[in-house]
């Protein structure tokens, strides 16, 4: 008799010791999942800027040089993209090297100058754009993250939806196929032009962030390694310029912790995020 209760006594302490280590781990668990993710470090990504010669696409390109990513700039305005590229260069020298086993989701890689160039395109040719991504493939090797913010500031809902929301279809159609090659994280970021919050187009604005979005719905499901974003910043209270270095930076950040959207104090939105 008393060893039975001997044995049910143990047993039931293991019971209740193997209960509570099992809640613990449940409890860590759930602690992790709310924690934040720890930033990604994108030396060595390789970043293509749609648009790099707006006051915005500058600003995304010394972010991405920052922070040790290669750097391609394309727009149609090829004077600004070389005096934009220069000043990264002299800015910039470092990043890794990508090395033969990077375009096949490797890690090699050795300590270098990093790539920083300027490409010519006619953003709204559908033809142009192929042609670039093609070019890009051949003497580049693969991007990691594909930006577009063609347009300007102020501009009106008939520009806006033939700069802005063209150039981020046709490069988004161009440089798919390339990304979903990559076996590692990539995104493809669409930026409107900042606006103003007395604009009396930012209902078609909306709209127009709204058919970026689904252009990306149609497309989310070919790859689990492939993140859209979608970011329509409004101007509040700041200078247009420290709106859109603000933008930069903020997008950047979204990038590096895998952000479902932006908190910033002027009201930066990014409308979607689909896997």
């Amino acid at each position: 008799m008393f060893s039975s209760i001997n044995l049910w006594f143990f047993l039931s302490a293991e019971f209740l010791i193997g209960a509570v280590i099992s809640a613990i781990l449940v409890l860590l668990s759930v602690i992790k999942s709310l924690l934040p993710k720890p930033p990604r470090d994108l030396t060595g990504d390789v970043v293509l800027i749609v648009g790099a010669s707006s006051t915005l696409g500058e600003f995304l390109a010394e972010e991405f040089a920052e922070s040790g990513c290669s750097v391609i700039c394309v727009d149609n305005d090829l004077r600004s993209l070389k005096e934009i590229t220069a000043k990264l260069k002299s800015r910039y020298c470092r990043v890794e090297e990508i090395g033969p086993l990077y375009n096949d989701g490797g890690e090699e890689s050795r300590e270098v100058q990093p790539t920083i160039v300027a490409y010519e395109c006619d953003l709204l040719d559908c033809n142009a754009v192929r042609k670039i991504a093609k070019k890009v493939e051949d003497e580049v090797g693969g991007i990691d993250i594909l930006v577009t913010c063609a347009g300007q500031p102020n501009q009106d809902i008939f520009d806006t939806a033939s700069t802005t929301l063209m150039s981020h279809h046709w490069a988004t159609l161009a440089f798919l196929p390339y990304m979903l090659r990559r076996n590692r994280k990539t995104h493809i970021v669409g930026i409107t032009p900042v606006a103003s919050t007395h604009d009396r187009y930012m209902a078609s604005r909306t709209a127009i962030a709204g058919l970026m979005e689904s252009i990306s719905q149609e497309l989310s499901n070919h790859s689990s390694h492939l993140t859209f974003l979608a970011v329509s910043p409004t101007l509040e209270h700041s200078s247009m310029r420290e709106s859109e270095q603000q933008v930069a930076k903020e997008v950047v950040q979204a990038i590096r912790k895998d952000q479902c959207n932006v908190h910033v104090s002027w009201s930066s939105k990014i409308l979607y995020r689909l896997r």
